[in-house]
């Protein structure tokens, strides 16, 4: 089984969305939602002044383009290849997944203790950002510690 699913270019892929879903996260939050991204879509829930189900909702969809552009670059980066792939950044990987998923459960844990009401929601959508930052940050720290030949902890 292997971590990394995707060629070493698809970093690059990543990269570029995450540069590009910064404008739409711009204008969504400080640049007025231009009207161009208000559209019909389709809506499983949605539930402004009341809840309905299944029906076709108007939408400004600059919040939904950011958060999709912001997410799939980071799992493309976060599950390519290296350039110069090795058999052992194997176990670097799963070291860095079972870390950050054990640093995601403990800020989700705070995160429970300490915000209340409807802010849990928000803290909440961000968690699975947190655990894919958290990845990438300790896959890379594992892989200087490496190069440096410094001795991992296990």
């Amino acid at each position: 089984m292997s971590l990394s699913v995707f060629n070493y270019r698809m970093k690059f892929l990543g990269l570029a969305f995450i540069l590009f879903s910064i404008p739409f996260a711009y204008l969504y939050f400080w640049g007025g939602r231009p009207d161009f991204f208000q559209i019909k879509v389709f809506a499983i829930v949605s539930k402004y002044m009341n809840t309905r189900y299944f029906v076709i909702a108007q939408t400004n969809i600059l919040d939904e383009l950011a958060a999709i552009l912001f997410l799939s670059g980071l799992a493309l980066i976060s599950f390519s290849k290296e350039r110069k792939e090795e058999d052992h950044f194997e176990k670097l990987r799963i070291k860095a997944l079972i870390n950050s998923l054990y640093i995601t459960i403990g800020f989700w844990l705070l995160s429970f203790l300490f915000v209340y009401g409807m802010s849990i929601i928000f803290v909440s959508v961000f968690v699975f950002v947190l655990f894919l930052v958290t990845y990438n940050i300790l896959f890379r720290l594992y892989l200087t510690r490496n190069k440096k030949k410094i001795p991992l902890t296990q």
